[in-house]
């Protein structure tokens, strides 16, 4: 089967290995698509080559059984949760695979879904309603899946406001996402040292944000304030990473307003209880700060049911689509970051 790996330096090259034999409670899944992540990207930068099948997004049909399967069968559709744990302790019995501290991801520690074929774990794979595609299969198995995510842990109510910090991947699901869930959302693409990405705002309006900018810090603080109507916008989600875009998240919020922080990327230190916004924290406007750390694996039944139930597709967050032999180009596209989601889908 083909699979992609990384040279190193932005290089990456597609090559021929042996399709995987499903184990005890395992199944063999042909791919149909798997989309690019920002944290591939990470590593697609990376200095040092690898001779691991990259991807953690993987989507595509049942083709055959190890022993001890219980439910599934060849030829079931499934999207398939990228964290496997290791099946037996509490992080992994209450359903959070990403708490295993024996956990291995797909793409890193086993081979990934940058490839025809992948094995996963039966308890890993989620049947597919038949109105959700391979391309929102994909999404759930990680960018759509922190989104929805994000969303569950702040306890989100309909017709209230939302900012989005950051509108790659992940900023573009969490407004498709907040957006079905009855949410008035604000995507702000946050700059420093670089210019707006017009490409991206332009696609937040097309995913349904119901206002979409570029803006420096400051500026963006004001659009989400004046966006709310009242003094604050009702909740946060910061996908972006950057310092200069979390330093918006609480000046941004109304008092009691909740932030998800989401992004990886700059270490900087940018909250601090002394100063002015982390007096807001405790004193002044008593913000609910959370970490939200990709989703469990039993919320992935929660997201297909309602996908399958809004009629929420993350179609429109989709820009490119590649096969497999054109994965130098693919990642290029998505390494220039002017664009939204770039999946591959394989035959």
């Amino acid at each position: 089967m083909k699979g992609v790996v990384f040279l190193g330096k932005r290089g990456c090259e597609v090559r021929e290995f042996p399709v995987g034999e499903p184990g005890h409670g395992e199944v063999l899944i042909r791919l149909r698509a798997s989309g690019i992540c920002g944290s591939d990207l990470h590593v697609y930068r990376a200095e040092q080559a690898t001779d691991q099948i990259r991807g953690h997004e993987p989507c595509g049909v049942v083709e055959a059984l190890g022993p001890g399967i219980v439910a599934l069968q060849v030829g079931d559709r499934v999207s398939v949760h990228h964290h496997w744990g290791c099946g037996a302790c509490p992080a992994c019995a209450r359903g959070d695979p990403v708490a295993c501290s024996q956990d291995r991801v797909f793409g890193v520690a086993v081979p990934g879904s940058f490839a025809e074929h992948v094995v996963a774990p039966e308890r890993n794979c989620i049947p597919l309603p038949g109105s959700v595609s391979f391309i929102d299969g994909a999404f759930m198995a990680c960018v759509g899946g922190t989104a929805f995510g994000a969303l569950r842990r702040l306890g989100v109510v309909a017709h209230e406001s939302l900012a989005v910090y950051g509108l790659g991947p992940v900023g573009l699901s969490c407004v498709l996402v907040a957006k079905a869930m009855g949410l008035r959302v604000i995507g702000l693409d946050v700059i420093a040292e670089r210019d707006v990405i017009a490409e991206r705002v332009n696609i937040a309006r097309e995913c349904g944000a119901d206002e979409a900018i570029g803006a420096r810090g400051e500026e963006a603080v004001a659009a989400a304030r004046e966006f709310s109507g009242t003094n604050g916008v009702d909740y946060v989600i910061e996908t972006s990473g950057s310092a200069t875009a979390r330093r918006c998240v609480i000046p941004s919020l109304r008092r009691e307003g909740k932030a998800a922080i989401v992004g990886v990327g700059s270490s900087e230190e940018v909250i601090n209880p002394g100063d002015i916004h982390g007096r807001a924290v405790i004193h002044g406007r008593a913000v609910t700060l959370i970490g939200s750390v990709v989703f469990p694996l039993g919320w992935s039944w929660d997201l297909a049911r309602f996908l399958a139930s809004s009629g929420l597709t993350f179609e429109p967050a989709v820009t490119h689509r590649f096969g497999l032999d054109d994965a130098p180009e693919a990642l290029r596209t998505a390494d220039e970051g002017r664009c939204g989601k770039v999946v591959f889908l394989m035959d």
